[in-house]
């Protein structure tokens, strides 16, 4: 009996996501005996596939993009085919009453559905119980709607692992995403309180790792985890066993991961870091959402800044590749200038590291912020969703517009980026932390903003991009003029122009001896014969040629500054 599951957006591209839970639903059925199938893509070709399998049931996943979407894909599902239709998901919470009539839907499904989207369809389907002990059912049954309380599954490890076959995109490859736990015990005023959240639940940890090996099997490019889980590091022994198991893996394959962290709870163990990068993790998202702490508090996120700033500076010492962070913009009113000082500060402490993101806050359904908006100082507009880019209203602090959190945020990313460029301009960037933001971007599709910030400066990404490749090194003081081979990082024609009557690169005029110099610099000759050729065209005004020679290391720091120049030794 087919049961297609499916994930739709016209928003995102739901093609390229692993989208781990309907898979898991997915296993749950095909272990139930049913004959599921899984689709995640555009709307318009969705109706085509359930034209071409037939199933017997469709169940949406609603997120916070969809609601629409899925309202007008379920009354024409209806219209041709009259088949149930179950929609759950994580904004199954927001779901009434309105929403079926409208939709032509006949269920709401709350909660984690492994256990009880099987009861339904064997209600449904087979006449097997009966549909009103289905836990975390919505519907509307002899004109009244009924709900019961959702289902939440305290055993995790009972669960069957991800059915990625059952795949409708047979070209797709599986198994980035996984989960190692469900919950979550802090209460940020902002976050989603699905069912079950507060309640942590974690897996065993060799049932991860072999959730992990089968993925490897099946997906021989995977290279790169993504542990979704809110509360991965709650427990520095769990953390502990899992690295342990990911360094026997990556004896045998080259895969690095990235995970969420509570900096309020990691920094009592923040030690275990190094351990962790040891095992692999390239990546580690921390919250922290304003730089004022009036603010954090009032999101009851259980965190000092000061906290903040000591763990990111220590996670940047240990080598950490990257720190993912965001800023909530449309927040409650914030002192004049505090976020943007932090994010200064951040940058400041971890150069090429830290990666700071903005967004708009969200007003997702059940959250004290949608429900009792007054609190924070804060105002929705249009309630109902529909002229926003999500379902949800749109939220500023009172007496603020729309447009004025739009411009505050534009700003905020004008600083983020005038700060990072202004490091990247005046080479406070450490080589090994970029090197690993290459690495990152080039060995595991992993591209942060550090990366597209060095991108959008032509001359310093031809600089480090030569070093990754290991076709140069960094000038130092201490130069062989024998064995120096200096090679410049571009193509001499491409990027000097003569429009004025003289060189000129990057906007720099350059005198008779800097062109010369960048001309012989094609990594050819060494430094040493350079010199020698230089000094007799142009040495004369020099007492000598130890003056002359203290003048071209002043000017070969000057190139290698501009990221003009390289050398290899030979």
């Amino acid at each position: 009996m087919k049961i297609l599951l499916c994930n739709v957006s016209k928003k995102y591209d739901t093609s390229t996501h692993d989208y781990v839970g309907l898979f898991y639903l997915a296993g749950a059925l095909e272990e139930a005996g049913f004959e599921p199938v899984v689709f995640h893509g555009k709307p318009e070709h969705l109706l085509d596939e359930i034209e071409k399998n037939g199933p017997r049931a469709v169940g949406f996943s609603c997120d916070f993009d969809n609601v629409r979407i899925i309202e007008d894909l379920s009354l024409k599902i209806k219209e041709r085919w009259n088949i149930p239709i179950i929609v759950g998901g994580p904004q199954g919470i927001a779901l009434g009453r309105e929403f079926l009539e409208s939709s032509g839907a006949d269920f709401i499904l709350r909660g984690e559905g492994e256990v009880s989207l099987p009861r339904l369809l064997n209600a449904v389907l087979k006449d097997e119980g009966d549909v009103g002990e289905v836990k975390g059912l919505a519907g509307i049954r002899d004109g009244v709607f009924m709900e019961t309380p959702p289902e939440i599954i305290a055993d995790l490890d009972t669960l069957p692992l991800p059915a990625y076959h059952t795949s409708l995109h047979k070209d797709r490859a599986y198994g980035n995403l996984i989960f190692t736990g469900r919950g979550c015990p802090y209460r940020c005023a902002y976050c989603a309180p699905s069912p079950g959240k507060q309640k942590v639940r974690l897996r065993s940890i060799p049932l991860v790792l072999k959730e992990i090996k089968t993925n490897l099997h099946n997906n021989p490019g995977l290279r790169c985890l993504i542990i979704m889980d809110d509360t991965f590091t709650l427990s520095r022994e769990r953390i502990q066993a899992f690295c342990e198991g990911m360094r026997e893996l990556r004896k045998e394959r080259d895969l690095v991961w990235y995970c969420e962290c509570h900096v309020g709870h990691i920094k009592t163990f923040m030690d275990i870091l190094p351990e962790m990068i040891d095992a692999g993790l390239i990546r580690l998202q921390i919250g922290i959402e304003s730089g004022d702490q009036n603010v954090i508090d009032q999101y009851n996120k259980h965190v000092r800044i000061d906290d903040i700033v000591e763990f990111v500076t220590y996670a940047a010492g240990c080598g950490l590749a990257q720190i993912a962070t965001n800023f909530i913009v449309g927040g409650p009113a914030e002192k004049d200038g505090a976020t943007a000082s932090l994010i200064r500060t951040l940058i400041d402490r971890a150069p090429g590291v830290i990666d700071i993101i903005t967004g708009f806050l969200r007003a997702y359904p059940g959250t004290d912020i949608s429900e009792h908006p007054e609190k924070f100082g804060l105002q929705l507009h249009d309630a109902s969703g529909r002229r926003t880019g999500d379902d949800y209203p749109f939220v500023t602090p009172v007496g603020c517009s729309q447009v004025e959190v739009m411009h505050h945020r534009q700003a905020l990313n004008k600083e983020i980026r005038r700060s990072m460029q202004q490091k990247i301009k005046k080479r406070e960037l450490k080589q090994e932390a970029v090197r690993k933001q290459f690495e990152a971007a080039f060995k595991y599709g992993i591209r942060s903003r550090w990366f597209a910030e060095i991108s959008a400066n032509p001359r310093a990404y031809e600089y480090y991009y030569v070093l990754f490749l290991n076709e140069g090194q960094p000038f130092e003081e201490s130069l062989d003029f024998s064995r120096d081979y200096p090679q410049r990082t571009f193509e001499l024609w491409r990027a000097m122009t003569f429009s004025e009557g003289f060189p000129q690169l990057d906007g720099t005029a350059l005198s008779p001896l800097e062109y010369e110099l960048l001309l012989r610099c094609a990594g050819k000759r060494s430094l040493g014969t350079i010199e020698n050729e230089l000094y007799g065209l142009f040495g004369a005004p020099y007492e000598d040629q130890r003056e002359f020679h203290a003048m071209l290391l002043g000017m070969l720091g000057t190139f290698d500054s501009r990221y003009w120049l390289t050398h290899f030794v030979v």
